[in-house]
């Protein structure tokens, strides 16, 4: 299991909600706190915050992909998820148990999971963190492009292919799990790098550990950098990309009973 973190006296929460899933869900969670007597500092869309709040707990209203927008929108907050989405790993508390959920959560039951982020760098930029995975990929749908890997400054090989995905163990159930990565429990301290599509007879995925640092290569044609299925940016030819786990974490809570596992045959088995 991942690490097992505390969070004390939750009274203060902000709500991330995506309203084309919401019919009302925010209404309950709304009424739920109130009579709980928990204060509501932000309630906010999938926008972004004004910094203004330090809530204890962060509702997010939605599927995984609220839930990645929320970790962006408040770093190092407790994420609760309420599955409003089509998969809803991330999620911990179903929303026809919105209410007794809520109670949980104030009489204690809140169970929280760190899971750790990756960082990716750019030079001259500032490293941004990836909860789920940093995508490169190619700009033109009918063209692949080339990319030079290399793994602690020692080149190991070049494809040609769609791109790369870089997960977190959070993430390897996600893009990357489509792309034929490997399943690893969150527990672990290590990510994986899956190549999309290789044109190459030989390909397989590598699970990398903790102190790797990756970096890739464009040497042929332009790609396209994505964190977390944010709005790609561009990545010109020449340009590197260097990865590597991040020592910060997401912070998920839970109130179902819930492990890493049994989550992986519910939603995919």
């Amino acid at each position: 299991m991942p690490e097992e973190v505390g969070i004390g006296e939750v009274r203060r929460v902000a709500v991330v909600a995506n309203p084309r899933v919401d019919n009302g869900h925010s209404d309950r969670l709304m009424a739920a706190l109130e009579k709980g007597g928990v204060e509501v500092a932000d309630v906010r869309p999938q926008g972004e915050p004004d910094g203004a709040t330090d809530p204890d707990l962060v509702f997010v209203l939605g599927g995984d992909g609220t839930m990645l927008k929320a970790a962006r929108m408040y770093p190092g907050r407790v994420l609760l998820g309420v599955n409003l989405g089509k998969v809803g790993f991330m999620s911990g508390m179903l929303p026809d148990e919105m209410e007794m959920g809520v109670e949980k959560v104030l009489n204690g039951g809140l169970s929280v999971q760190e899971y750790r982020m990756l960082e990716v760098r750019r030079p001259g930029e500032e490293p941004e963190l990836a909860a789920n995975d940093a995508v490169l990929i190619k700009k033109r749908p009918h063209q692949l492009v080339s990319v030079d890997v290399s793994i602690g400054g020692e080149e190991l090989f070049a494809f040609r292919c769609d791109g790369f995905i870089a997960a977190t163990p959070l993430g390897s159930t996600a893009y990357a799990l489509s792309a034929g990565g490997p399943i690893i429990s969150g527990d672990a301290g290590c990510y994986v790098l899956v190549p999309i599509a290789p044109h190459a007879l030989v390909s397989r995925p590598l699970v990398l550990g903790e102190e790797q640092v990756v970096e890739l290569s464009v040497v042929g044609r332009e790609a396209l950098l994505s964190l977390d299925g944010d709005d790609p940016r561009e990545v010109a030819e020449g340009g590197k990309i260097e990865i590597r786990l991040s020592p910060r974490s997401v912070r998920i809570g839970r109130t179902e009973d819930w492990s890493w596992w049994r989550a992986v045959r519910r939603t995919f088995l």
